[in-house]
């Protein structure tokens, strides 16, 4: 699984190889056999004289190739690196794959929880089970309640001693939230080091998992930007999933449209959710700031629904994305 080691030693750089090797051959792809044609509006948008996170709608697994290709086939002065989900990481090739191109796993307390179940119990979760042992995560049952819900093997989970978990001196609760909070720590410590020091834009899909229609932005980017005051800058992804329609790289041509908005601050759209307060991005003691970073978060998707045409706009029908174990794991 990825680790606080694995986060710790990835090489970020401000002008990563491994990207500009795929640039090269996305160059060759891009113009044959079927012409691919990428439209950038509102460039004058995107700070060059810092770093910012950028803000995508999520309609495929590409759907940031054509924007970070354009962006070094004109040479803007940055180049950028991505959050990318802990699970794709779990195919070593892949994860390779991913470190040479200046990404950074990102895992979540869902993730660490599921890969400790699969440690214990030796399989997957169901999703009844994980919403027993997400629900004591997140604080919203105790202990006793928690194991009076549980199957036997979730009882097991709770209370098997293991590494540094000792249930007799802590609950599982305790313990799951400490391991996150060192890994997201890392990741933390890691992205402001590709922002300030590298000089990279971050990418980040807000919206958590991919969907033809925009989602509600979830609430991790916001708390890091708010909590470091980075400006948010939405970008509209139009017509990749038309590129790209299957989960092979190989470009099919057709039109994307990236349209970039203006950056959202505290001194602008996000001053009613300014935090003054220091807190911990993504961690338990992020949650005391909720309604602001909900309120944040709904400002984002709006900013990013503004740069979509049909049928990329806001999805209002609650469509389900499918299982919550499946996501993160």
């Amino acid at each position: 699984m990825v680790d606080e080691q694995h986060l710790r030693r990835v090489k970020i750089s401000a002008r990563p190889l491994g990207q500009r090797t795929v640039a090269h051959i996305l160059g060759v792809m891009y113009e044959v056999p079927s012409k691919t044609n990428i439209v950038i509006e509102g460039l004058e948008n995107l700070p060059s004289d810092q770093g910012v996170m950028l803000a995508l709608n999520h309609t495929d697994r590409y759907n940031y190739w054509p924007l970070q290709y354009d962006l070094w086939r004109t040479g803007y002065e940055r180049m950028t690196l991505a959050w990318v989900k802990a699970k794709y990481y779990e195919n070593k090739l892949l994860g390779r794959f991913f470190d040479l191109c200046n990404n950074l796993p990102l895992p979540s307390l869902g993730y660490v929880i599921l890969k400790d179940a699969y440690a214990v119990l030796e399989r997957k979760m169901s999703d009844d089970e994980y919403r027993v042992v997400r629900d004591l995560a997140d604080a919203k049952i105790g202990q006793e309640e928690a194991l009076d819900k549980a199957t036997d093997d979730v009882r097991h989970l709770l209370t098997k001693r293991r590494g540094d978990f000792d249930p007799s001196n802590e609950g599982y609760f305790e313990f799951i939230n400490r391991w996150n909070d060192r890994l997201m720590g890392a990741v933390e410590d890691r992205t402001l080091e590709a922002l300030h020091e590298k000089k990279n834009h971050v990418i980040v899909f807000p919206q958590g998992t991919r969907s033809v229609r925009l989602l509600p932005a979830r609430t991790g980017m916001i708390q890091f930007a708010l909590r470091h005051n980075v400006p948010i800058v939405p970008v509209g992804s139009n017509g990749c999933e038309k590129i790209y329609p299957t989960g092979n790289p190989w470009a099919k041509g057709g039109t994307v449209t990236y349209r970039i908005g203006q950056p959202l601050t505290v001194d602008n759209a996000f001053a009613p959710f300014r935090i003054d307060e220091p807190f911990k991005p993504f961690t338990k003691e992020a949650r005391a700031h909720d309604a602001k970073l909900e309120g944040a978060a709904q400002q984002l998707t709006l900013a990013i629904d503004e740069l979509l045409d049909e049928p990329y706009k806001m999805a209002r029908d609650g469509a389900d994305a499918g299982s919550r174990a499946d996501r993160l794991m």
